[in-house]
């Protein structure tokens, strides 16, 4: 069984829903709420564990009640966290998100993310030289994704990125990138773009854009390709770019072409829109087979 490390994110997520956003100063009724497990690296984390892979988590958390719950739920998930570190007198990550029928709101609060330093990466050198692949966002600090993809380049394991949320990257981060995934918003910030043809061409396949309902766009070594998005019912969107990249590093380790893989991703993505929750909505490899 192939082995995949998560570095990255582990939050929990405050989602409240209202058929108006309120300006400032303003209180308005809500119509639901809820708590959900989140951060861009458990919910990959999940969407890999669920297709089958064995997943180590990197990362970090605090020693408050949500902290517990979100490493109980990915031990549940049969995701290894054992090589996260707890911080004491620290909260964990959490995201306050606030939407209505057109657009939302989030507060995002990092908490023991942040505090993932380099010190710890260095600590995790066996674990990581260990793994198939790695896979990273930045919802953890840079220079600690960077040095993760150093360890990755000088010991043969493969290091996918997914720089999100949207910053300035290092080039040293892009070089050591076996691939780099990117939605419409985060292709604008690499180095050396100037629309979306030309960086995807300068990126020599390496580089894959996802466009949601419109699929997602691969530079085949001749010319821009888009490889289009399954149609499905939309139920939560939220998830959707995890579960895609879950589905293409599952593919890639499977030894699939590049349009293969991004093929496979794009239906795990279309098999979480039809089903509710960024980790509880991450579809199983069979339930992936049967949307197939």
């Amino acid at each position: 069984m192939k082995k995949v490390g998560v570095l990255g994110s582990i939050n929990t997520d405050f989602f409240a829903t209202a058929k108006t956003l309120p300006v400032e100063g303003e209180t308005v009724n809500g119509s639901s709420f809820s708590v959900q497990f989140g951060g861009k690296g458990a919910n990959k984390a999940v969407a890999l564990a669920r297709l089958g892979l064995m997943v180590d988590m990197f990362g970090a958390v605090g020693d408050d009640d949500f902290s517990k719950r979100c490493l109980a739920n990915l031990t549940k998930e049969k995701v290894d966290v054992r090589g996260v570190k707890k911080f004491r007198g620290q909260m964990g990550g959490v995201a306050n998100v606030v939407s209505s029928d057109k657009t939302n709101m989030i507060v995002s609060i990092p908490g023991a993310n942040q505090l993932v330093d380099l010190q710890y990466i260095e600590k995790m050198t066996t674990e990581i030289k260990s793994c198939n692949l790695v896979v990273a966002d930045l919802e953890v600090p840079q220079p600690v994704v960077t040095r993760a993809s150093e360890i990755c380049k000088q010991n043969g394991v493969k290091f996918v990125l997914n720089p999100s949320p949207v910053m300035k990257f290092t080039k040293k981060l892009l070089s050591n990138s076996d691939y780099i995934i990117v939605n419409e918003v985060e292709i604008k910030n690499l180095p050396g773009y100037k629309n979306d043809k030309q960086v995807l061409e300068l990126y020599k396949g390496r580089l894959i854009l996802t466009m949601g309902k419109l699929g997602a766009y691969i530079f085949d070594g001749h010319d821009v390709k888009r490889i289009p998005a399954p149609k499905v019912k939309v139920v939560d969107t939220t998830g959707a770019g995890d579960s895609f990249l879950g589905g293409f590093i599952y593919a890639l380790l499977e030894d699939k072409s590049l349009e293969e893989c991004v093929k496979f991703a794009n239906n795990c993505a279309g098999a979480k829109l039809s089903k509710v929750g960024a980790q509880t909505g991450m579809p199983k490899i069979s339930e992936v087979r049967k949307f197939l």
